[in-house]
């Protein structure tokens, strides 16, 4: 962006400012193509590093890092495919962003965003996606009001019950730990219906194995877990640990209702991790 490009944003923006008593801005359009520019404005609009989470009235959500009008990384949505940042050809990020937009605009109105301050510094080669890339990939995908939408969840469907696992989940552990290992620094498998197997950073004499007490102690953990739920959280589960700042080392659990696999892995690769999730569900990208 220009010089004058700037100043005249700013005060577009000033003009336009009025006293709220919440920290969400509506953003509300009568077609999903006007909402779809109001959230890529909003993008374009925000030049200092901020995480900018946006809510549809349907729980729609997409959660991105932001920094001088580009998008860094993204937190996190509930629809579509999450694009890995840290791996996948910019191309591919870029049509995987303007996805997770379009489906953002066709949820309705009003759609909430909220910003807020980045968790921790952003790296200094976050270079990011630009508002120019992001225009041009949205501009190819037409919208329409009756446009099916998909909307996946990391929400288990509401049966089996935990102590009553299907037969389609049995092995679901068991495949995770095998498919993130294309990600994963370090993983583990444990629990009665599989064999116990370590890899990477987890394997024996490596500094994240963990020893046998360890995971008896992790199980009871777990097992106390599914008894207070009492049976509203039901298997397969998949359970996601970020640090605070988005960066660095994370832990994604699968559990299938009998066994648990593990893969810690760079937190920028949580898109990988959903994707996986959702492949061994058996959901469409």
């Amino acid at each position: 962006m220009t010089a004058t490009e700037i100043i005249d944003m700013l005060e577009n923006i000033g003009r336009r400012a009025t006293p709220r008593l919440s920290p969400a801005v509506d953003l509300t359009a009568e077609t999903p193509a006007a909402r779809r520019d109001l959230i890529l404005q909003a993008i374009r609009g925000t030049v200092l590093p901020r995480r900018v989470e946006f809510t549809a009235p349907d729980g729609t959500l997409l959660a991105l890092e932001l920094n001088s009008s580009r998008i860094t990384d993204v937190y996190g949505s509930s629809t579509g495919e999450l694009p890995d940042f840290a791996t996948e050809p910019r191309e591919t990020i870029v049509q995987k962003l303007a996805r997770l937009v379009s489906d953002l605009a066709l949820a309705g109105n009003p759609i909430q965003m909220v910003s807020l301050q980045p968790d921790g510094p952003t790296e200094a080669d976050d270079v990011g996606i630009t508002f120019t890339e992001m225009k041009t990939a949205c501009a190819v995908i037409e919208l329409r009001e009756d446009e099916p939408r998909l909307t996946v969840l990391q929400t288990p469907d509401p049966e089996p019950l935990a102590d009553d696992p299907a037969p389609e989940n049995e092995g679901l552990a068991a495949a995770f730990f095998e498919g993130s290992e294309r990600f994963a620094m370090g993983r583990f498998l444990s629990g009665p219906a599989s064999t116990r197997r370590h890899d990477g950073l987890c394997a024996d004499g490596q500094p994240l194995h963990p020893s046998t007490g360890l995971l008896d102690r992790f199980a009871k953990d777990l097992a106390g877990w599914d008894a207070d739920a009492g049976g509203h959280l039901p298997h397969p589960q998949l359970i996601v640990m970020r640090p605070s700042g988005g960066k660095g080392a994370a832990l994604a659990l699968l559990r299938d209702g009998q066994d648990n696999a593990a893969a810690i892995h760079d937190a920028r690769k949580l898109g990988a991790v959903v994707a996986l999730w959702k492949s061994l569900r058996g959901a469409d990208p």
